[in-house]
């Protein structure tokens, strides 16, 4: 999983280059969710204010949750087209069965 997303900020602020700053949000389980700025030079702020509490703990296990979940859906796809290949197998050796018969 990816410890953290961005986007450029929409504010003001500059780094000590000049240039905007990034603002990257943090999935690590210390800091999910909270965002903050930086840049290359070294920049580096904090947007959010601190993760506290009960949403700590709950968040990195619900963004467990959610990636387990997807890998289970694709894993479900995969078997679904699995099974779709060999019904239409099933059904082309039927057909053939049924033509060579009907040729007789």
């Amino acid at each position: 999983m990816s410890s953290y997303s961005s986007s450029t900020v929409q504010n003001t602020d500059l780094c000590q280059c000049g240039l905007v700053p990034v603002l990257k949000t943090s999935w690590t389980d210390n800091n999910p969710g909270r965002r903050n700025k930086r840049k290359g030079c070294g920049y580096y702020r904090w947007h959010d204010p601190p993760v506290e509490g009960r949403s700590k703990n709950i968040i990195p296990d619900l963004l467990r949750k959610i990636e387990m979940l997807e890998e289970e859906i694709k894993e479900l796809k995969r078997k679904e087209q699995k099974d779709a290949m060999w019904l239409r197998v099933v059904i082309a050796v039927v057909l053939l069965i049924l033509g060579l018969a009907l040729l007789r």
